[in-house]
């Protein structure tokens, strides 16, 4: 089954105050009914193990029609699923990089993958074969589910519960209708959208003028939109489904790219994209520090101040703006199969916290969300490797060092002198890590610095390569050899 490909798009609308005020009346009462239905379907979710996009709604208090109290039952359900989700990742992790001994990991693997920890409907944990012949088979019992719940209650300890406080509106034909302007009548406008109110049988009309890069796109709009409230007034977003390019032949079979700021991305091809990327970030937290430290001396919350959310919307948008052109342009480039990605991590000393913990938020939201964008266009494979010692590791010799790593652009082995960029080094780790069966994502950093260590030594038979000396003052090493045979050293 093909997976459709969503956009939204804003357009610009000319709703007067009045109407605006109308929307934004309904979009308090839709949040404030999403509280409400978020607390009863989690109440299901701990009964049964799942949410229900169609549980009745007509016993919640709300202003809103029915109609709206489904569409925003549709909407919140659809949130909660995709946090699950993560969460039963982060399940995986945790339990994958345990001390549990293999057969009650698999049980829990199985009861996760389930969604079975609270309604415990298994009774047994099952492996079949591709042709469905069963290879492996154990009991599950109470001992099991209890332990996958604590398991999974310590996943949502550490991710918080999705809020609604700030929820946008995603309204479909029961609530809504779009109409395209007809020939020879309202020729200012492009579009006009009816918004059910809260005042029955008395929809408001909004015109709106178009989007020229949305219709542009390849593809079909849909019945739906998106409205959100920003500065007291509203956003509206009309929503596209959009063709998958078929053209795209792959002609390069893996590429590994390695994020960071300086530059943004550098590929195991040499490629330095985003050079002057960190340069632009100092340049913009110096202007959000100095307003953050004028709102904090006359005592004005931030998100009061127009001047303070302006620059951080303009920080928002560099972030996404490079993100796609140079991710664009590495596809044009290269048109690979297989991309291959290390797990993000966007932190630099030379920017504020407060800038780090944006770049942190908004930088993993926008490379995911273009990475599933790629996946979905162009039906290129994306693989995340496990990050453990990719800066470190020589990706000419494999010998691991603290000290190779010199700062943000040099990378000098100490053992055989390769002189290579930074990042460089690290996309070429990263290509290589792909292919290496024993690390996965989930292998504990502690693990994987054995498995490279020892792969080390047996590849250059004990220390041809680098000096007797060199491995013992090293920490990575010396542990490892103090706990092996002697190995003869070449002079």
């Amino acid at each position: 089954m093909n997976e459709r490909i969503i956009g939204a798009y804003k357009y610009r609308h000319f709703g007067n105050k009045g109407k605006v005020d109308k929307i934004l009346q309904v979009l308090k009462e839709y949040r404030k009914t999403a509280k409400d239905i978020a607390k009863i379907q989690w109440n299901l979710f701990f009964k049964q193990g799942n949410f229900n996009e169609y549980n009745e709604v007509k016993n919640i208090k709300s202003k809103l029609s029915e109609r709206y109290k489904q569409t925003c039952q549709s909407q919140l359900v659809g949130i909660l699923e995709s946090y699950i989700s993560n969460r039963q990742n982060d399940f995986v992790e945790i339990v994958y990089n345990s001390s549990l001994d293999k057969d009650t990991k698999f049980i829990l693997f199985v009861i996760n993958k389930s969604k079975v920890w609270f309604n415990e409907k298994l009774q047994k944990a099952v492996l079949k074969d591709k042709k469905g012949k069963v290879i492996k088979e154990l009991p599950i019992n109470k001992y099991h589910y209890k332990l996958a719940r604590k398991i999974l209650k310590h996943t949502f300890k550490q991710n918080k519960f999705p809020s609604f406080k700030n929820i946008s509106m995603n309204l479909d034909k029961k609530v809504m209708d779009i109409q395209k302007k007809k020939d020879g009548k309202a020729k200012s406008f492009d579009y006009w959208v009816s918004i059910t109110t809260l005042e029955k049988r008395r929809p408001v009309y909004i015109p709106l003028k178009t989007n020229s890069y949305a219709e542009k796109l390849d593809g079909k709009f849909l019945n739906f939109i998106q409205v959100n409230e920003k500065d007291n007034d509203i956003e509206i977003r009309l929503v596209k489904e959009l063709n998958k390019k078929e053209e795209y032949i792959p002609q390069t079979d893996i590429l590994a790219i390695d994020i960071g700021l300086n530059p943004l991305f550098a590929t195991d091809k040499g490629d330095l994209f985003g050079r002057c990327f960190k340069d632009y970030l100092i340049q913009l937290d110096a202007k959000i520090t100095k307003r953050m430290q004028y709102l904090q001396k006359n005592n004005i919350k931030p998100s009061k101040d127009k001047k303070y959310k302006k620059l951080v919307q303009k920080f928002r948008d560099f972030l996404k703006s490079e993100i796609n052109r140079i991710f664009n342009r590495i596809i044009e480039i290269y048109k690979p199969k297989v991309i291959v990605l290390e797990k993000l991590d966007f932190r630099s000393p030379d920017l504020s916290k407060r800038l780090n913990r944006l770049i942190s938020n908004f930088g993993k939201r926008y490379i995911n969300e273009k990475i599933e964008r790629i996946k979905q266009f162009y039906g290129i494979e994306v693989i995340f490797i496990n990050p453990a010692y990719t800066s470190q590791e020589c990706s000419n010799c494999g010998y691991i060092d603290k000290d190779n790593r010199k700062d943000t652009h040099t990378f000098e082995c100490k053992a055989c002198g390769n002189k290579i960029n930074a990042q460089v080094n690290g996309a070429r780790n990263i290509f290589r890590r792909s292919s290496l069966g024993e690390i996965t994502p989930y292998t504990s950093k502690k693990k994987v610095l054995q498995i490279l260590v020892k792969q080390y030594l047996e590849r250059y038979k004990g220390c041809n390569s680098a000096p007797c000396e060199l491995l013992m003052n090293n920490p990575y090493y010396r542990d490892y050899l103090s706990n092996s045979k002697p190995l003869m050293c070449v002079e």
